[in-house]
This record gives C-alpha cells, sequence and structure tokens, in this order.
C-alpha cells in the first residue's frame, strides 16, 4: 500500500466525529487494497473512533439529562 495513502487514511480516521463519517471512512478503508497487517491497524483505529463516539454521546445526553433533571440549588449554612 501507498504509505501516502495509509496516513491520509488514518488522518481521516482520526478527525471523525459523527457516526455518519465513521460510515463513508469505514467503507472507504474496506474498498482501499490493504496489507493485511495495515487492515488490522486500520480497523483498530476504526472501533478505537467508533467507541469515543459512542463515549461522547453518551457524556452529552447524561450531560442534558441531569441537566434538565433538576435545579441546582446553593447550599445554605443555618445558623
Amino acid at each position: 500500500m501507498d504509505a501516502a495513502l495509509y496516513f491520509e487514511l488514518v488522518d481521516a480516521i482520526a478527525k471523525v466525529d459523527r457516526e455518519s463519517e465513521l460510515a463513508a471512512i469505514t467503507s472507504r478503508v474496506m474498498a482501499t487494497p490493504v496489507h493485511p497487517l495495515e487492515r488490522r491497524v486500520l480497523e483498530r483505529a476504526l472501533r478505537t473512533r467508533a467507541e469515543a463516539i459512542a463515549l461522547q454521546s453518551q457524556f452529552v445526553m447524561s450531560e442534558i439529562y441531569c441537566s434538565g433533571s433538576s435545579e441546582a440549588k446553593p447550599l445554605a449554612a443555618s445558623g
């Protein structure tokens, strides 16, 4: 595989921040003829990015859920 193409794919995977973009890059990686070792590395990078996007989504949803569930009340000292 051409090294420039390999690093272009690695960089494209690293820049992905949405599932739709990840699907497009995954299709591109699967359509590209690569050495089996390079394919494993690229697939691992895709899995890692997918997990990061999923965690980010869960984090955002939990922030929305927690901030909307109750209003923060300041603590008041009695005395």
